[in-house]
């Protein structure tokens, strides 16, 4: 098989899992993009290690969440990644309910930021993109015995500081440590 039709089959094919993760941690369409198109050049630029890797995919995945980090880690600050969530409106949805589901998204996307980077991929990765706890152990070099410990403890942090939120209107919650 021709490294093209490889590259093709196996992370091409991926490429809207890999934006999908980008704008998750980004959250900004253009970044996430060029974080998607900057991946596909690097794995297609390390084709001669390709024969290495045991679990494309995973690979495909860390490469994109170090990319990800590192344009964190670059950006000034966390405001310019806090863009509004963008509902698709549309003419059976009530706009009173578009505008609560959009406060609560935004509100779910800055208590999500408070979670740790590595408690904030593994909670992506398993509730957005449906990973198993086994590629996510793989993609993140951790333990499956870790990977559930961060996702319990995320889990936990989201789900009573969305409660205190919601329950008594507290806007400001003390951050995970």
């Amino acid at each position: 098989m021709s490294e093209e039709i490889y590259f093709k089959t196996t992370f091409l094919s991926k490429k809207n899992k890999l934006y999908r993760f980008a704008y998750f941690f980004l959250k900004q369409e253009d970044e996430a993009k060029d974080a998607t198109q900057e991946t596909l050049i690097k794995i297609w630029d390390k084709r001669a290690e390709w024969d290495k890797v045991e679990n494309p995919d995973a690979w495909s995945m860390q490469i994109i969440k170090n990319n990800c980090l590192d344009r964190l880690r670059k950006s000034k600050t966390a405001q310019k990644h806090q863009e509004s969530f963008q509902v698709v409106h549309s003419t059976d949805q009530n706009p009173g309910t578009i505008s609560l589901w959009q406060d609560q998204w935004n509100v779910l996307q800055q208590v999500m930021d408070r979670l740790s980077e590595k408690q904030k991929t593994v909670f992506i990765l398993r509730e957005i993109e449906g990973n198993s706890y086994q590629e996510i152990a793989e993609t993140l070099e951790i333990s499956e015995a870790q990977v559930k410990s961060d996702l319990f403890r995320s889990r936990k942090f989201l789900k009573e500081t969305m409660l205190k939120i919601n329950n008594h209107g507290i806007r400001k919650t003390q951050s995970m440590a």
